[in-house]
Order: C-alpha cells, then structure tokens, then sequence
C-alpha cells in the first residue's frame, strides 16, 4: 500500500472527507483542502507507511509528497516503521529489533507551514510505550531548524532534540497513552549542529530559551533564537535504546496536526 495522506474537512460531519473520496484529487476536494489549511491551523492524516528492515544497513525511503506539500520520507535500521493499532486507536508504530536498531521519520515542511521558534506555540505528541528494555525511553522529536531564519543561506542549519532521558521524569510511563507536551512543560533540548551532538547537559537549555529574543548558543554551535525557521521534524528512536516497541499520535506542531491511521 502507497504511502496516502488528505486534510481533514472542516465542519460538522467533515474529518475523512478526502481520504474516503478519491484522495482529494477531485477540484472540489482540493478547494475543501485549500479552505481548511488557509488560516494555517489543520489536521493531516497520513497512512499506508511500512517499512521493515532487518538488515544493519539503513535504508532511507523514497520521498513522499503530502497533501499539504510537506515531504515525507523514512530511515530504517534493524526495525519497522508502520500504522497500526494499540489501546483503541490507530497510530505510528516503531519497533527496533536490537540495540543498534535506528528509526526515522521526517517531513520537510512546506514553505506555508514553515514557522519561527518563537511563533511555533504548539508543540507536543501523543504516545504508547509497549514494552521496552529501557523504562527511559520514548520516541525522540527533533526539530530541523534554520539558525538566522534566511532560508537563501544553508550552512547555518541544525536540530534541536528533545529526549525524555533529560526531562527528569523517568522512569517513562508504559501500557497506557500519554501526552507529552514539549511547549507546554518547556522540555529541555539539545543542539545538533554542523555535524557535531551538542549533548553534553552543560549545552542543553528549555525550548523557551532556544525560542526568546536572545536565544542560546551552544558551545561551538549555532544560535537559535525567537527568528530561527522551522524547516521540519523527525520523529526517531534508536540507536542504544535496546529493542523497544513504541507508539506516537497526533503530533501538533504550530498550527498543523499530523495524525496517523
């Protein structure tokens, strides 16, 4: 099955309207799209993701266009990505076999999604934790972030990432879904940037900080401040996280909710 995706109609009665008549490739359904994304605040369903690689090579999928103009693609290492059901509903599934297993998946934002950190408001995730080998352990988020926000320039591009491990909550709840909200808590985030893991807790502050007027900067990294575009996420797990079996929902991200199923 392709990868699929559609934005939910707004209204009463309205939420599957473009996935169950014809994908939103009829005119009326693209101008219900267009309507429902113009004020920037919209829900996109996402489904038909599976991909399973045992091997120790990863294997970075094909790129998928969604139907926001976002590009989707994956990175898979001794694991499976894929939709699939736990505690009553559908959702992203990511499983790594091994300890080294490494799973991603990523969405280039469209130029309409793109937001500053100091603009990006919203930012949090549901998810289910099955079993895991580390009770430390979730799904890590990472924003691809571009430093002076003048997106003519590339070399200035980095992530800010966000683990549960430096949150001071652990051990992480399991068997039941949850919420983490990134914003709303002021998770704590590390940099990484011009190839270097910025992860030593003395580089780590709140997003609130990456996100203010005057920023933060990392030893020998890059400054991130309230100006400093959002070009994209990630959602990960792996590697060294032992063989774990995870779920992840509703990732709400500035105005846009992704949902999966």
């Amino acid at each position: 099955m392709p990868i699929i995706s559609f934005v939910e109609e707004e209204g009463p009665g309205q939420g599957r309207g473009h996935y169950e008549h014809g994908q939103g490739k009829g005119l009326g359904h693209l101008k219900h799209a267009d309507d429902a994304m113009s004020d920037g605040v919209y829900t996109v369903r996402i489904d038909g993701i599976d991909v399973d690689n045992p091997t120790t090579t990863s294997v970075t999928s094909a790129t998928t266009v969604l139907a926001d103009g976002g590009l989707l693609n994956t990175e898979v290492r001794q694991g499976e990505i894929s939709i699939d059901s736990i505690g009553g509903q559908e959702a992203l599934h990511l499983v790594t076999d091994v300890d080294n297993g490494r799973l991603r998946l990523n969405v280039g934002l469209d130029q309409d999604q793109q937001v500053t950190l100091g603009d990006l408001g919203t930012l949090r995730f549901d998810y289910y934790v099955a079993e895991s080998t580390r009770t430390d352990v979730i799904p890590v988020l990472r924003l691809v972030v571009d430093a002076d926000g003048d997106l003519t320039t590339t070399s200035d591009r980095g992530e800010l990432v966000f683990e549960w491990a430096y949150q001071g909550e652990s051990p992480a709840p399991t068997d039941s879904w949850q919420t983490a909200d990134l914003s709303g808590d002021d998770w704590t985030a590390w940099q990484r940037s011009l190839g270097v893991n910025r992860d030593q807790i003395a580089n780590m502050t709140t997003l609130s900080d990456w996100s203010d007027a005057d920023g933060y900067t990392p030893a020998g990294g890059l400054h991130f401040d309230a100006d400093s575009v959002v070009l994209g996420w990630s959602l990960a797990l792996g590697s060294g996280n032992g063989a774990t079996d995870a779920y992840v929902n509703n990732l709400a991200l500035g105005g846009v909710t992704y949902e999966f199923g």
